[in-house]
């Protein structure tokens, strides 16, 4: 990669071209992040419906691990439509990747529950959560790189923000689809069908954001070819690269999906009542989705590194704190004193991975890291703080998330800063 300092910002793309880009990374973003999300949001009702046992706490349980199996599929579709991107473009390996999405979001919409069909049920839905992974483990890479690849050199931050702050606003619109069932619907309603809808809902939203990808500009020239063996080049030939990816992705995944994502789902645990826990989820992610662009804009001018070297610190310090306020019933506490931590990291977090790594490799290769340290770390997450709670370590998780943030912030203060080198465009 060039080393030439960035003086001065390039001008942002004219006006139609840009609206495209934000369009096509941002649509099929919020639809996959809406159905993950909507996922964690009725887990209780996938544990009645899929996993029934006399041990609420162990159906829950069933229902985190088929959420980390999702995860554990994100590798493969890093590979799979990681080659599709570095291949063929970005354009076309996010066409396939909504499209997949959509259609197991509908057949999840539609699946037959354990009392009707037996053990086919949690079979299907295992499957079904398989293929969503596959989907969002294409998804990522492809997005983070179609994005900063469209950029020019100085506003990197701003264009790749459009990554984090969609995946804020796909998983505020499941808190709301959330909130609003639970308020418009009776409980017996939200048990008999009620989960159901927003599952279609995506599945309608997908159909749109392929639309929209289908009219958006490709800026990847694949007329020079492709690597052979990318993961393999990616580990061998940049393995400080790989592992700075492998430490702040993981820190951050464990962060976001055990303290924000999963947030109703792990307050639900701790007792505390679920429009409480929505309504506070809802606030923590609209106030990301605010913040996130400003970070992302300044890390264009400070850098990456005091940001990421920040926000892990932070979540060192206050996610104990989280966990204590969740076992006090404080919710929006809770959620709000992790929030400057998490906003921080995920503002620079997919820019400052990208800018490590060459054009060819960052389908494939760069995708494949990223996606196994989320389906490790992660993936993981929500069934570690369920399986620490019912152990009665109540405040354990937040000191597990805190291990990862501190080992993270080593990293963080040992990388070099990438915010100011001219990107590789192949």
């Amino acid at each position: 990669m060039a080393e030439s300092p960035l003086d001065v910002p390039a001008e942002i793309p004219q006006s139609g071209p840009f609206r495209r880009i934000v369009l096509a990374g941002s649509a099929g973003n919020i639809v996959e992040w809406f159905d993950w999300t909507v996922y964690a949001m009725f887990a209780t009702y996938f544990a009645q419906k899929f996993f029934p046992s006399t041990d609420p706490l162990a159906s829950l349980m069933a229902t985190f691990t088929v959420f980390a199996v999702g995860f554990f599929a994100r590798p493969l579709g890093s590979v799979v439509l990681g080659r599709i991107s570095d291949r063929r473009g970005r354009k076309a390996a996010l066409t396939w990747s909504i499209l997949i999405m959509a259609a197991a979001t509908l057949a999840i919409a539609l699946l037959p529950t354990y009392d009707r069909v037996g053990m086919w049920a949690p079979a299907l839905l295992v499957v079904l959560r398989l293929v969503q992974g596959l989907s969002l483990g294409g998804e990522t890479a492809a997005v983070g790189a179609f994005l900063v690849e469209s950029a020019p050199d100085g506003r990197r931050g701003r264009f790749a923000a459009v990554f984090p702050t969609t995946v804020m606003a796909g998983t505020v619109l499941g808190s709301v689809a959330g909130l609003l069932l639970n308020r418009i619907l009776t409980p017996d309603q939200m048990d008999d069908f009620g989960w159901r809808v927003p599952f279609a809902i995506g599945a309608l939203l997908g159909l749109i954001g392929f639309l929209v990808r289908r009219g958006a500009p490709e800026p990847l020239d694949t007329s020079g070819g492709f690597e052979r063996a990318p993961v393999r080049r990616t580990v061998k030939e940049h393995t400080g690269s790989s592992g700075v990816v492998f430490a702040m992705v993981g820190a951050a995944g464990v962060a976001f999906f055990g303290l924000v994502a999963g947030f109703p789902s792990l307050a639900k645990i701790y007792g505390v009542p679920d429009d409480q826990a929505f309504s506070a989820n809802v606030t923590g992610l609209i106030v990301l989705v605010l913040v996130i662009p400003l970070v992302a804009a300044a890390s264009d001018r400070i850098g990456r590194r005091p940001f990421l070297l920040f926000g892990m610190l932070w979540v060192v310090v206050t996610a104990p704190v989280a966990l204590w306020q969740l076992v006090q019933q404080h919710a929006l506490a809770a959620q709000l004193v992790i929030v400057p931590g998490v906003a921080a990291v995920q503002a620079v977090l997919m820019v400052a991975m990208i800018e490590r790594f060459p054009m060819r490799l960052r389908g494939t290769g760069f995708g494949s890291v990223w996606a196994f340290a989320i389906a490790l770390a992660g993936g993981t997450a929500p069934l570690i703080s369920t399986a620490l709670q019912s152990g009665g370590r109540e405040w354990a998780f937040g000191w597990y998330v805190a291990a990862w943030a501190a080992a993270a912030a080593v990293v963080a203060w040992r990388s070099r800063e990438t915010a100011f080198t001219a990107l590789d465009r192949g």
